[in-house]
């Protein structure tokens, strides 16, 4: 059974809360946990004087395609665990944007799954960052 969560959260992201989740059992295989902790950085991306964050599901499927693209990293990288948590609505500056945790056999898949679903879901095709 595959060991992946994939969730779209409205509530602000405890990033401790999430990795205690994720950490609640690990494979005796496990060579590497790799963490992303994405967060609203300022000055902005896009304005660099901005007060809030306003992050928009885009594509009425987002959750599922995300759901889906995450179940190929996991077989691609012969993961052994994968969290990828975003966070949806208003934010602000230094919140949590995104918790992304891969728990794998060596540190090059970590790195490597880890780096292929953050590129995924930033391309903004599925959820739309805008500063305010």
């Amino acid at each position: 059974m595959k060991n992946i969560v994939v969730r779209l959260e409205e509530n602000k992201i405890d990033v401790a809360k999430l990795y205690n989740e994720f950490y609640t059992s690990v494979s005796d295989s496990t060579g590497t946990i790799l963490i992303h902790h994405g967060k609203a950085k300022y000055p902005g991306k896009y304005k660099p004087n901005y007060t809030k964050i306003k992050l928009t599901i885009i594509d009425d499927e987002a959750l599922n395609k995300i759901n889906e693209y995450a179940h190929k990293i996991f077989d691609r990288f012969d993961l052994n665990k994968l969290f990828v948590v975003h966070q949806v609505g208003v934010i602000e500056k230094n919140d949590t944007i995104l918790f992304l945790a891969a728990e794998a056999k060596d540190r090059s898949s970590a790195f490597d799954a880890i780096r292929d679903i953050l590129e995924f879901i930033k391309a903004e095709t599925l959820i739309k960052l805008e500063e305010l």
